[in-house]
């Protein structure tokens, strides 16, 4: 049996306000559980793990580069050895769970990248980044996916962008 649903013109016309009155009450009710049901569904959804991969040089753990890892991610690490040997083109990407493809690859890291010139690192089609300090102090590339809630990501960055602000308070930008 189709309902008939006042508009806001009928209701303010009708004779009869108690029946409007407690429609729209029945309706305000429903629309508070509507709200909160999609307020939990976003909450979950911001908390579910995901994993992220981050590039830092080691021994000094410096963060490089920090990524959301899809299944379609990639990187590649291209460099000239030192043997004199032609430029080497390293593709790498990630499966479902956020593995590193190929599996040889995951056991390889930290790697040092001994290059003649400087090694550049690309994540997908983005521009690619040079990686002046690994090169310069001999350093390794340490490559590590670590699962984190989604919601953790923006809000660390952030907090690193508030700790690298020069007016920050609390000191951040005191300690450069």
């Amino acid at each position: 049996m189709p309902r008939n649903f006042r508009t806001s013109a009928v209701f303010f016309m009708s004779d009869d306000f108690s029946a409007p009155a407690w429609n729209a009450s029945r309706a305000e009710h429903r629309a508070r559980r509507w709200d909160t049901l999609v307020t939990v569904v976003l909450t979950l959804l911001l908390l579910i793990p995901m994993p992220f991969v981050q590039f830092r040089s080691w021994p000094d753990n410096r963060l490089i580069l920090e990524r959301p890892v899809l299944p379609w991610s990639s990187f590649r690490l291209c460099y000239r050895p030192l043997d004199g040997g032609p430029p080497v083109e390293e593709q790498y990407r990630f499966d479902h769970a956020g593995r590193l493809r190929p599996p040889v690859a995951a056991d390889a890291f930290p790697m040092a990248l001994e290059s003649v010139d400087l090694p550049w690192l690309q994540w997908q089609k983005q521009p690619e980044i040079g990686l002046q300090e690994i090169h310069d102090r001999g350093a390794f590339l340490d490559v590590r996916v670590r699962w984190q809630p989604v919601l953790a990501y923006p809000l660390k960055m952030l907090l690193d962008a508030w700790k690298d602000h020069p007016l920050g308070s609390q000191g951040a930008g005191a300690k450069r």
